[in-house]
């Protein structure tokens, strides 16, 4: 089945809902808002702020939004410049919950929410360029945390830093690939039998995937030149498999096998601009059209062919999807796009589980 043969339905599965905030920093293609529960399974989103309206005043802070009534409920405050990127992560071993930031002069803070937000990293890491994305390594084993943090320059360095000596070493030299968007993959099983990571960077043309500790080549990724931007990307298992699913401004959509290095599926979507998207649930991958205003559909479970197309006209050139559990509308999708607004879109005609 090909993508035009898939028709938008006439009864949507998302439709707009309303405005969750305008306090929103759209610059980066990456990891946008994030969201978390507080330990009253609130749902607090996560959101980088600048004020455009007054850029003299230098405002640079995080909202901590409770979706239960769209109320600030606290500000983060401590970057020097705009905050392109900001992710939450909980360590499996704690329980304990940490927001990770990168700003546009390259200083990386980790705020341990579990200890009333107190700074657990705060560092310059010396760029002369932006960072579009980080992340958190949890090593269980050494029970320690790393900051990873790629960024947007002429000589791209990916850098890990040690939450605890506060070392900072390079990764892998990128060279001519911008990194876009950062993930990671705990590879359990290694030909050593020693647990590791896999640091996955996807930039300009290529995915570049690294390991951690160790600092070698797991592999590389060639998504071609008609491919320039690799803009999104997801961790997650299917059928017993570890994948990794990634797109591109251009309309690619691939899924690589983590453990084979095998691709398992590719397409190339015309006249699509694909920035990121969010796994619903074991059955679908939702992907954002910002181009069209839509969203692409993926049946996880018959060979990823592409289920429906939704169209949603308020999304406007919307970057950054994500799926939440809302408060009061239930399963949901939140989105941010060039217009500064978090949206919210409620699921009208739920994508339920198949029936055996």
């Amino acid at each position: 089945m090909s993508f035009d043969d898939v028709c938008f339905k006439t009864n949507p599965n998302f439709h707009f809902q309303e405005i969750v905030t305008e306090k929103s920093d759209a610059l980066s293609n990456a990891c946008i808002f994030d969201v978390y529960k507080d330990k009253d399974k609130n749902i607090i989103l996560i959101v980088p702020f600048f004020d455009l309206a007054n850029v003299m005043k230098q405002d640079y802070h995080i909202s901590l939004i409770d979706l239960k009534d769209n109320k600030e409920i606290r500000k983060l405050e401590g970057h020097k410049d705009r905050i392109l990127t900001c992710r939450y992560f909980k360590d499996p071993s704690s329980e304990n919950d940490y927001i990770i930031s990168a700003d546009r002069k390259s200083n990386v803070i980790v705020w341990d929410i579990s200890n009333d937000f107190v700074k657990k990293l705060e560092v310059d890491l010396e760029y002369d360029a932006f960072i579009y994305s980080c992340l958190l390594i949890f090593d269980q084993e050494q029970n320690r945390m790393f900051a990873v943090a790629s960024s947007i320059s002429s000589n791209n360095i990916t850098k890990v830093i040690d939450c605890q000596s506060k070392t900072i070493e390079e990764i892998q030299n990128t060279k001519d690939t911008n990194v876009y968007y950062l993930d990671c993959w705990k590879n359990t099983k290694p030909k050593d039998n020693t647990e590791t990571f896999v640091i996955i960077q996807c930039g300009k043309g290529k995915i570049i995937m690294s390991t951690f500790p160790g600092k070698q080549n797991y592999h590389v990724v060639e998504t071609g030149e008609n491919n320039p931007y690799v803009s999104g990307g997801l961790v997650f298992k299917n059928k017993g498999k570890e994948l990794f699913v990634a797109s591109s401004t251009y309309g690619m959509f691939q899924v690589i096998n983590l453990e084979t290095k095998k691709t398992e599926y590719s397409t190339k979507l015309e006249d699509v601009h694909l920035y990121s998207f969010t796994k619903w649930n074991d059955y679908y991958l939702l992907l954002n059209d910002c181009l069209q205003r839509r969203i692409i559909v993926f049946d996880l479970e018959n060979d990823y062919q592409i289920k429906s197309k939704v169209l949603c006209p308020e999304m406007h050139f919307d970057k950054f999807i994500k799926k939440v559990e809302h408060p009061k509308y239930g399963e949901a999708i939140l989105s941010v796009g060039i217009d500064f607004k978090i949206k919210l879109f409620i699921n009208r005609n739920i994508l339920k589980p198949k029936k055996d």
